[in-house]
């Protein structure tokens, strides 16, 4: 929410977190709802040093942000993904390659249950149907190489939290 602290957004990065794991693992929902939900990871995990440096009980600038963000593979990619989301393309690179994109999905499909023709015997005992659900396992491409989604939104998550922790801000 908008005038609290940067911690909301710490929050909010750990729910995307959680919410590209169940992209991975199975969830209602097509590849479009799969790629928003991928999308707005990395978008939460970037916006993390605006926030931080934004709220001056954080003591870090957006200065050591950047320079954190500049240090490390994993959040340049985060950094080029979030602002290719925002600006539909991008016009500078924290990898070097403006070309870096979600570039492929493998999905798996578990179907629901529907009413059949079982249903239509009443002397069936009926059963409610269920949604069918789809996992999502997507790869990044930057570089000429492939990441897997899943992997940097760990590894992004990971270094934020060293991160805040190096500075005494989390435990």
């Amino acid at each position: 929410m908008l005038g609290q602290g940067w911690q909301s957004q710490w929050a909010r990065v750990q729910r995307r977190l959680d919410d590209v794991r169940a992209v991975y693992t199975g969830r209602p929902g097509g590849t479009d709802a799969a790629i928003d939900t991928v999308q707005s990871f990395f978008e939460a995990v970037h916006h993390l040093k605006d926030w931080l440096g934004n709220d001056p009980s954080s003591g870090i600038t957006k200065a050591v942000g950047d320079k954190l963000i500049n240090g490390s593979l994993v959040l340049q990619l985060c950094a080029d993904l979030a602002n290719g989301s925002k600006h539909l393309a991008l016009t500078s690179s924290r990898t070097g390659d403006r070309s870096t994109r979600i570039a492929r999905n493998d999905v798996t499909v578990f179907p629901g249950t529907a009413w059949g023709s079982a249903a239509m015997d009443t002397k069936l005992p009926s059963a409610p149907s269920t949604p069918g659900m789809s996992a999502h396992r997507f790869y990044v491409e930057s570089a000429g190489t492939e990441y897997d989604v899943l992997q940097l939104a760990e590894d992004a998550t990971a270094e934020w939290h060293k991160f805040l922790s190096s500075q005494g801000l989390i435990s």
